[in-house]
């Protein structure tokens, strides 16, 4: 298990977003990030996370919608086949009571029972903000109970 708190003390220049609810089984989880920028269009968010990984973590920038959901349970467990670490939304999920028994990180703003539309529009890949965070496909994240931390690379940590 890591710690955010313990990373950020030994690596102080990591980028620090906050405020994000877990909502998967599990609640500490890292890897290499791919991102998907979509404004309630879950179409390639979808697309991203049917693809295989090794341990990755899909950062979503919804553009904090509260209007619809971009990650509901069929897709959340096909990211956990396909061998995704972690799902970070700046937006919406649905299917709550589901995603907790999905052993996969998942974090969010909070929920909305609406479903996306599917248009494919977005970016896949692409640098993305979260808050002042500019969030980079290759860079690292952490997560746990204290919060998310972006670093440029893979941390040296002892887990």
């Amino acid at each position: 298990m890591i710690s955010t708190p313990d990373i950020n003390d030994k690596y102080p220049d990591t980028g620090v977003i906050t405020d994000f609810i877990h909502y998967g089984a599990v609640t500490s989880f890292f890897g290499e990030i791919s991102t998907v920028e979509c404004f309630e269009d879950n179409s390639l968010v979808k697309k991203k996370l049917s693809e295989k990984s090794d341990g990755g973590v899909l950062v979503v920038s919804g553009k904090k919608s509260k209007k619809v959901a971009l990650l509901g349970d069929m897709i959340a467990s096909m990211a956990k086949e396909n061998g995704w670490s972690g799902i970070i939304i700046d937006g919406y999920v649905r299917d709550i009571e589901i995603l907790r028994n999905i052993d996969i990180g998942i974090m969010a703003l909070g929920s909305c029972p609406r479903k996306s539309k599917k248009e494919g529009k977005g970016e896949v890949d692409g640098i993305i903000m979260i808050d002042d965070i500019a969030v980079k496909p290759k860079q690292w994240l952490y997560a746990d109970i204290n919060g998310i931390l972006i670093s440029a690379g893979n941390l040296e940590l002892e887990t």
